[in-house]
């Protein structure tokens, strides 16, 4: 092993020298001096450094690809893109390589060269939450977070099954799903059990209008109509909602031009569609009013984040429940079109 894994390790846990030292029982200078390669640990120090890391021995101090010695939440895949972020997930801190979200670019942690990540100014792992899902007003969220708990949210755009499943191998800390059944009644506690069992709960955030966002130039006012027209659609992702209530609308109908075009989100289904290579997508009201389509609704969709019962006691969690019932972000949903937050802030177990 490079010297600097173990610091960096170390550092990861935001542990100073002597904090790693009072937890393996080995001396602040005999940590340095490891760190640094002036000293080559003996089996029982190393064995005592890896104890307190929660490592084995191997993972700590035997050579390794420096690549893999990163604690990622998923490698990277971008050439010639080192940015990380870092946050602590179930008692790990993990890196995660930047990407579009929801809310737009963010500042990154780290930079990763290849071999070792490279700190930059940036939150710490504690204060970062790691929200997986398609909501397109993340940004709210995020910003009430920010301001008044400090805390800094990466919402990682995913459809609700990716979500789910980041969130069973214990990579994020909420996911947010939004699945209705052919009758227009949610379904996120069946998906939601089904994915994870038992062990979680769900946190109302909003209920909105699901729909068909529609070009201005469109005279169609309903979703058959739309469907017997010629008309070119931009689809979603298999696993998204968005793609099930498009499908259940298509029924045994042949499939439209477009139904192979697939986009990420929302926010996505809007913009191609106001940039002219598509008529209509099924997105929510507030993707389409953003973009300043006509909208055709189709049912409403709960929105709820889904957190392990284990961390509801996390801060970052206790601030995230607090800022969705509190008055000011209840106000800030009911503001948006086709938002409704009459639950908003509710709890209930995934049973």
């Amino acid at each position: 092993m490079s010297t600097t894994l173990l610091a960096q390790l170390r550092r990861d846990r935001g542990w100073s020298q002597e904090a790693l030292a009072a937890r393996s029982g080995v001396s602040r200078a005999e940590i340095s001096a490891i760190e640094t390669g002036r000293l080559v640990p003996s089996v029982a120090v190393a064995l005592r450094i890896a104890a307190a890391l929660a490592q084995s021995v191997e993972a700590v101090f035997g050579p390794q690809d420096q690549t893999r010695a990163v604690p990622w939440a998923w490698e990277p895949i971008a050439v010639g893109d080192g940015r990380v972020w870092q946050a602590s997930v179930n008692g790990r801190t993990l890196a995660y390589p930047v990407e579009l979200t929801a809310a737009g670019v963010l500042a990154h942690d780290a930079w990763f060269d290849g071999r070792r990540l490279h700190a930059r100014s940036g939150a710490t792992p504690e204060g970062t939450l790691v929200v997986a899902g398609c909501d397109p007003l993340a940004g709210l969220l995020a910003r009430e977070l920010a301001l008044h708990h400090r805390i800094r949210v990466l919402p990682l755009l995913r459809s609700s099954a990716q979500a789910l499943e980041l969130l069973r191998r214990g990579l994020v800390h909420v996911a947010g799903v939004h699945v209705t059944d052919a009758a227009g009644r949610s379904t996120n506690n069946q998906v939601a059990r089904a994915t994870l069992g038992a062990g979680y709960r769900l946190l109302h955030q909003v209920r909105w209008d699901s729909g068909i966002a529609v070009a201005a130039q469109r005279r169609e006012r309903s979703a058959a109509a739309l469907l017997r027209a010629k008309v070119r659609w931009v689809n979603r992702e298999e696993g998204s909602a968005a793609r099930q209530t498009f499908d259940t609308l298509l029924a045994s109908r042949r499939r439209p031009a477009g139904y192979d075009h697939v986009v990420r989100d929302h926010r996505a289904v809007a913009t191609t569609v106001s940039s002219g290579w598509a008529e209509a997508g099924v997105c929510v009201r507030p993707a389409a009013a953003e973009a300043r389509l006509s909208f055709i609704p189709v049912h409403q969709e709960a929105y709820e984040l889904c957190v392990q019962d284990t961390l509801m006691d996390d801060p970052r969690i206790t601030a995230l429940l607090g800022t969705l019932q509190s008055a000011a972000y209840r106000q800030l949903l009911t503001d948006v079109p086709g938002c409704h937050s009459a639950q908003t802030g509710d709890v209930r177990a995934v049973a």
